[in-house]
C-alpha cells in the first residue's frame, strides 16, 4: 500500500526560499545558564553563617536554572516558517464523526469547503482535519487524518488552498474550538 505523505514531510521537503524550520532563539536557554553559574559563584563568594538558609537555596536554584537550560537546549522544538512574509505556520486540527468520512474526503478533494459546515463534529479524535496555515491565511495546507488499527493514517493527499479558502477554513476552525 503506498503511504500518503503528511503535511509536515511536504513542508521538510518544499524550497527553502517558500518555506524553513526554524527552531526558538536559544538567548533565554544560555541565560538560564548564566543564571545558575551565578547563583553557584554569589554561593561561593559569600560567607554564610552555619544555619543559613542561602547556601542550600542557592545550590539547588543554580543546579535547577543549569539543568533546564540543558533540558531545554536539547528538546527546543522546530517550526515551518513561510518565506514570503516570515510568519509561522500553526497547525490546527477539528475533529468529525468517523461515519462522516467519505463526505469530507469528497469535499477537501473535490474543493468545496462550503459542506464542511454540514459534517457532524465529535469530540473524540477518529477523524481529524489538519489545517496549517499562516495567521494572514497567505499559505494553507489540510489534510484528512484518521485513526485505525492503532496508529493515525493519511487519507487524503496534502492539499494547498488558496487565501479565501484557507481564510474560511481558519473561520471554521475558529467557532469549532
Amino acid at each position: 500500500m503506498e503511504q500518503i505523505k503528511s503535511i509536515e514531510h511536504i513542508l521538510d521537503n518544499m524550497d527553502k526560499n517558500i518555506v524553513y524550520k526554524a527552531k526558538k532563539s536559544p538567548l533565554r536557554i544560555f541565560l538560564l545558564f548564566i543564571a545558575g553559574i551565578a547563583f553557584f559563584v554569589v554561593n561561593s563568594v559569600f560567607e554564610w553563617k552555619t544555619n543559613s538558609i542561602f547556601p542550600p537555596l542557592l545550590i539547588v536554584l543554580g543546579s535547577s536554572s543549569v539543568l533546564t537550560g540543558i533540558f531545554q537546549l536539547a528538546f527546543r522544538k522546530g517550526h515551518y516558517v513561510f518565506a514570503e512574509n516570515n510568519q509561522r505556520l500553526k497547525s490546527s486540527e477539528i475533529c468529525f464523526q468517523v461515519n462522516e468520512r467519505d463526505k469530507l474526503v469528497r469535499l477537501i478533494e473535490s474543493g468545496n469547503l462550503n459542506g464542511i459546515k454540514e459534517l457532524k463534529t465529535s469530540v473524540s479524535d477518529g477523524l481529524k482535519l489538519r489545517l496549517m496555515a499562516t495567521r494572514d491565511g497567505k499559505m494553507g495546507l489540510s489534510q484528512v487524518i484518521a485513526y485505525s488499527s492503532n496508529e493515525y493514517l493519511n487519507i487524503t493527499t496534502v492539499q494547498s488552498h488558496s487565501f479565501a479558502d484557507t481564510c474560511f477554513m481558519m473561520e471554521l476552525f475558529q467557532k469549532n474550538k
